[in-house]
């Protein structure tokens, strides 16, 4: 079974190699985006009051002042100290307008414009973590294959890093570097030793991507953790079109009916309807740069009832049943921001060494296939000295 295991790993590792460096590397550099693009904007941060902040109609029409002929798409509040942002999305040209705002005053405090020939060093890394940069689907499936194949190789590693018997010798050889650094050893070293310590956040992070890309996969993992129940898509509710009477002031009356219900929320975002039919959207995050940790209501554009989407990302996180609020979590243990920093600084690390794993064990594969000094060890041509004969 060793030498099977030993053969897939080596095969199976070659083939996806490629797929698994760029995956890991562009997953490692993203890992931190909202951070790094926050760099260098003051405007996105007021000085918290005291006062309630402005409703929304008022905060809207000092944003469309700034954008004239196109419709808001969505509005954002955040914590006391952050600015209100209202976003003008133009998916058909792929343009996007962001109007920041003082929620106190209603003044504007900074605009930021996305045009689509922009060069966008984030969605670019995106792009090539989802893709490779290839067509979809054709990319997502590259991918997604790709990383089945590395959870093969990260399984099969294991038993072979896995010694026949544990002493004091073998412990050492297995958790250490071993000095001096020579290359082939340290090669070796940096794939088992150090390769080791970050298997279990590779699994996860591994696991919970194969989630995403692999439909069948997701399909199937669902139905065997939930008791053979099916997953349902996500699917948005209507507005009944039928209804002809609007309440004035709807998303005012949205804004103050949410803001009493859920007072420690820190953040509530609003979709705003773009059609007849459409409804308001409304994210409410309860904990800070969390994904999992919020509900996902919608609420008719005209009478304000709530409607109920379908699937495990609609409706309250807590009503949820159990694999739903796990399907949920699937992107917070993927980027690590399930332990907060501590799991983002891991799960960005666990993808650079990730990204090393191919590289090193082709390397180890090169030396084995083609040695500098074939005969240095155990020269099998040379004639020994007689001397060396058994008597």
């Amino acid at each position: 079974m060793r030498r099977v295991f030993k053969w897939l790993h080596l095969w199976v590792g070659l083939v996806s190699g490629i797929i698994v460096v760029v995956v890991c590397l562009t997953g490692g550099l993203y890992a931190f985006k909202d951070e790094l693009t926050a760099i260098g904007k003051p405007w996105r941060h007021v000085s918290a009051e005291t006062r309630p902040a402005l409703t929304p109609s008022r905060l809207l029409a000092a944003a469309d002042r700034e954008v004239k002929g196109i419709k808001a798409t969505a509005i954002t509040y955040g914590l006391k100290e952050e600015a209100v942002k209202v976003d003008y999305a133009q998916w058909n040209i792929g343009e996007n307008t962001a109007i920041y705002l003082n929620p106190y005053t209603g003044s504007v405090t900074g605009v930021e414009r996305q045009k689509a020939d922009d060069f966008r060093f984030f969605d670019f890394l995106l792009k090539g973590h989802l893709r490779l940069w290839l067509p979809n689907p054709l990319g997502r499936q590259v991918v997604g294959y790709g990383v089945l194949m590395f959870l093969l190789t990260l399984i099969t590693g294991l038993v072979l890093w896995y010694p026949k018997r544990w002493t004091r010798k073998s412990f050492k050889s297995h958790f250490t570097l071993h000095r001096p650094f020579k290359f082939r050893r340290l090669m070796f070293d940096l794939h088992s030793v150090v390769g080791f310590y970050v298997l279990l956040p590779l699994i996860v992070a591994s696991f919970t991507g194969l989630l995403f890309a692999l439909e069948w996969f997701s399909k199937s993992i669902y139905k065997v953790t939930s008791g053979n129940r099916e997953l349902v898509e996500y699917v948005m509710p209507s507005t009944d079109t039928t209804q002809v009477k609007t309440l004035p002031h709807a998303i005012d009356r949205l804004y103050a009916r949410l803001s009493k219900e859920e007072p420690q929320a820190v953040q509530f975002y609003y979709a705003l309807p773009q059609e007849p039919s459409g409804v308001y959207r409304v994210s409410i995050v309860h904990e800070q740069g969390s994904y999992f940790k919020q509900d996902n209501r919608f609420f008719d554009q005209r009478s304000l009832t709530e409607l109920q989407g379908e699937g495990f990302y609609t409706g309250k996180y807590d009503d949820k049943h159990g694999i739903d609020k796990w399907y949920r979590m699937n992107l917070d243990l993927h980027e690590g921001r399930v332990f907060g920093w501590f799991g983002r600084i891991l799960m960005c690390l666990a993808s650079i060494v990730g990204a090393s794993l191919p590289i090193t064990g082709f390397i180890l594969y090169w030396k084995r296939k083609h040695p500098k000094h074939p005969a240095r060890n155990e020269d099998l041509h040379r004639p020994k000295h007689p001397s060396t004969f058994p008597r």
